[in-house]
C-alpha cells in the first residue's frame, strides 16, 4: 500500500496501480476546494473517494471572508481545523464622511482613542473609523493542506491526468506526463461533480506593496471611486485588493495616494513600491460561505448528511498539519511560532522566513526543522539550507510535477523576496524535473 505521507511523483504510479484494485464510490474529474473537501469527509465516513484532475490542482477561493460571514458557524468550524490557514484579521475600516449615527455603535472608534488603535494613522477630522472583524485565507494552502488530508484518509488523488470515460461504470486514467507508460481501468459507482452554472465574474486587483517600514496593528479598509479597498497585513508585505473595473495606472496611482494620505508626511506609497500585481478574475461563489452552501447541499445529496450533521462533521475529520497542542486562537499561534523559532534559530534561518514557513505548512515544520539541522553541514546554516528542505518537502508530500506545481504550492508573490524560501529555478529542474 503506497505510504499516505509521501504523497510524491514517485508513487504515481503505485497509486493508479492500487485504484484499480478498488470500486470506488465516488470519484471526480477535477479538484478544487469542495471536491477536495467533500472527499475528505467522504473518506471519514467510510466511503470510498478518488480525485484525478487533468491539470495542477484548481485554486479558486478569494482570500478574505468579510465581517458578514466572519460569524457563520460552519465558517467558525472549518477555521478551528486550519487555524494557521484561516487566520482573524481585526480591520479599521475608515470612511470619509462621518456617520453622524456612529457613536450609537459600539465599534465606531473616536478621534482620541485612534492612536491607541493605529497610532501610524493620522486622519483628517471629517474622517470616521469602524473596527470590524474577518478572515484572510491561504487559499492555495488550505487546499493543499485538505488535499493531502484526504489522500492519508485513503483517497486517491492525482493531479496531471487524462481521464477518458469508458462506459458508464469505468474510467480509463492515463499520466499527461508520459512518466506512466500504462492507462489505467478505475471502476465507479458515481462519476460525480459539482454544478459548473454560468456565473458572474467581478475584476478584482491585487496589488502586493513593501512595508515601507510601516507596523500596522490591523488591517485597512478604505474607498476610492466608491470602490472598496483593503490593505491586509502579512509577515513581510502588503497586500491591496479592491474591486474595479478601471485597471489603468491612474486608478492604481489614485489607491496608492489615498493610501498615503491616512498616514503622516513622512509615509507615502507609489509605484516603486509596488512588489508585484495581478488582475484576478472571480466568480460570484468563490468566498468560502458560497463554498460551504453548495458543499453542504451536495453532502446532503450523496451522503445523506443533513445541515447539523454536516456542520458537526467539520469538526471530526483527521487533518495533517494542525497539530498545534491545542493552540488555536492567534495569540496562541503567534506563540508557538515563536517557540518553534526559538527551536529552528541555529539553522541560520531568519524571524520572517520562518514565520512564513509556519504558516505555510502548520505543525509538519517540524518535520522540516529537523532535516534543517541533519543537512546543516551539507549546505551551511541559513535561507540556501532552507531553500533545499522546503524543496525537498514539497517533493515528498505535495506532488509537484513541474517548476509551475512548485510556485503554486509556495503561492508567492515575489520570487525575488529572500524570506520566501524561493529556490532557484535551474536548481529545482536538475534535482527534480529531468
Amino acid at each position: 500500500m503506497v505510504d499516505s505521507s509521501t504523497f510524491s511523483i514517485e508513487n504515481r504510479q503505485k497509486i493508479l496501480e492500487e485504484a484499480t484494485a478498488s470500486k470506488f464510490d465516488f470519484v471526480f474529474s477535477s479538484c478544487g476546494f469542495k471536491e477536495a473537501l467533500f472527499c475528505l469527509l467522504a473518506s471519514s465516513l467510510g466511503f470510498k473517494c478518488a480525485m484525478f484532475c487533468e491539470e495542477d490542482f484548481e485554486i479558486e477561493l478569494d482570500t478574505v471572508v468579510d465581517t458578514k460571514n466572519a460569524v457563520l458557524k460552519p465558517i467558525i468550524n472549518l477555521r478551528e481545523r486550519f487555524p494557521h490557514l484561516i487566520l482573524p484579521d481585526e480591520y479599521l475600516h475608515v470612511q470619509k464622511e462621518k456617520n453622524r449615527f456612529g457613536r450609537m455603535f459600539s465599534n465606531t472608534i473616536t478621534e482620541k482613542d485612534l492612536p491607541r488603535y493605529e497610532s501610524a494613522l493620522q486622519l483628517a477630522k471629517d474622517y470616521s473609523v469602524v473596527l470590524e472583524s474577518e478572515f484572510k485565507i491561504n487559499a492555495n494552502r488550505l487546499l493543499m493542506s485538505i488535499i493531502k488530508s484526504a489522500f492519508a484518509n485513503g483517497v486517491s488523488i492525482l493531479n496531471h491526468v487524462k481521464c477518458e470515460l469508458e462506459n458508464e461504470i469505468e474510467l480509463i486514467v492515463s499520466d499527461r506526463l508520459n512518466l506512466i507508460s500504462n492507462s489505467f481501468s478505475i471502476r465507479y459507482h458515481k462519476l460525480v461533480g459539482f454544478a459548473s452554472a454560468e456565473r458572474e465574474r467581478r475584476t478584482v486587483l491585487y496589488i502586493y506593496l513593501d512595508k515601507n517600514g510601516i507596523f500596522l496593528k490591523r488591517s485597512l479598509k478604505f474607498h476610492v471611486h466608491n470602490k472598496l479597498v483593503r490593505l491586509i497585513r502579512y509577515q513581510d508585505y502588503f497586500l491591496l485588493i479592491c474591486e474595479s473595473e478601471d485597471m489603468n495606472l491612474d486608478f492604481i496611482k489614485t489607491v496608492l495616494h489615498e493610501l498615503s494620505s491616512m498616514f503622516g508626511d513622512d509615509v507615502s506609497f507609489c509605484e516603486d513600491d509596488i512588489l508585484s500585481s495581478k488582475i484576478v478574475q472571480v466568480n460570484s461563489n468563490s468566498n468560502l460561505k458560497d463554498q460551504l452552501l453548495a458543499l453542504e447541499k451536495f453532502c446532503k445529496l450523496h451522503l445523506d448528511l443533513s445541515g447539523s450533521q454536516f456542520v458537526d462533521r467539520l469538526n471530526k475529520f483527521l487533518i495533517i498539519d494542525s497539530n498545534f497542542e491545542g493552540r488555536k486562537e492567534i495569540q496562541d499561534l503567534i506563540e508557538f511560532a515563536d517557540f518553534k523559532f526559538d527551536e529552528a534559530k541555529q539553522t541560520g534561518i531568519e524571524p520572517i522566513s520562518f514565520k512564513n514557513v509556519f504558516y505555510r505548512f502548520g505543525s509538519d515544520t517540524e518535520q522540516l526543522t529537523e532535516l534543517a539541522y541533519e543537512w546543516r553541514a551539507k549546505y551551511g546554516p541559513g535561507e540556501k539550507l532552507w531553500q533545499n528542505v522546503q524543496l525537498w518537502y514539497l517533493y515528498q508530500h505535495e506532488m509537484i510535477c513541474s517548476i509551475y506545481d512548485y510556485y503554486a504550492r509556495i503561492g508567492t508573490i515575489d520570487n525575488a523576496n529572500q524570506s520566501n524560501l524561493i529556490i532557484d529555478e535551474e536548481v529545482m529542474n536538475s534535482c527534480l524535473f529531468v
